[in-house]
């Protein structure tokens, strides 16, 4: 009795129960839905059709379409390779927020230009040039292949896998705070409840979500050897 109870005790207890237990790759349908790429485990695969219910993009719905059961090397090749195109298309969002200031820098250095009459006409030209050269295209931005990009949802269990708290990674500043609740018993259905938005630093940023990563594969190599030991 007493070794079932030592057992018990250690398992409410194992830090490992605090590891994420699931990654999701969101690509956009927009506006109102998203295909989404579950890795659950290392060889277990979801795919999910989530709906927005709430027009201010608070509350959705999440159904789970397919499981699948790839091998080991599949799944983390699926793994790895959107969480690649997570991060390129992360860093793309940062570049152009960076040409957009200089942009908006060049603005306002061509209105204190045209302020000063005793400026050369010449002077002012290059600057007009040189203006409308670093301001965004729209036509280029319709064509952009990052727009095909997913986003990045990691969870941590609250109550099993039922309950989950989630972090939403928009980019490599924005994240968004959500709750995931399992309304059938075979959680094929979810509603999510967004209840926080957050604007970090994109150092603090990218070292939450590589180590939200490291520590789901930590857990999951857990779970292998404990299963593998039994």
């Amino acid at each position: 009795m007493l070794k079932k109870i030592r057992i018990l005790f250690a398992d409410k207890l194992n830090p490992f129960n605090l590891c994420p237990h699931s990654i999701y790759f969101w690509f956009l349908i927009q506006p109102y839905n998203a295909i989404g790429i579950s890795i659950l485990g290392l060889r277990e695969v979801g795919v999910h059709w989530r709906q927005q219910i709430d027009p201010n993009e608070t509350v959705y719905l999440m159904f789970q379409i397919i499981d699948l059961r790839p091998p080991f090397p599949l799944t983390l090749l699926l793994m790895f390779s959107a969480f690649g195109l997570a991060i390129t298309d992360g860093a793309n969002r940062l570049v152009q927020a960076a040409q957009l200031e200089l942009a908006n820098e060049l603005n306002n250095l061509k209105e204190t230009i045209y302020g000063y009459s005793s400026l050369l006409v010449d002077q002012q030209e290059e600057v007009i040039e040189t203006t409308k050269e670093q301001e965004p295209q729209d036509l280029l931005y319709s064509r952009d292949p990052f727009t095909l990009t997913p986003r990045i949802s990691i969870y941590y269990p609250i109550l099993g896998r039922r309950t989950s708290l989630g972090l939403l990674n928009l980019d490599l500043r924005h994240v968004e705070i959500s709750l995931k609740q399992a309304l059938e018993p075979n959680e094929t259905l979810h509603s999510i409840i967004r209840f926080l938005d957050l604007y970090s630093p994109f150092p603090l940023q990218l070292a939450v979500l590589l180590l939200s990563v490291g520590l789901f594969i930590t857990g999951q190599i857990y779970i292998y050897g404990e299963t593998t030991r039994e």
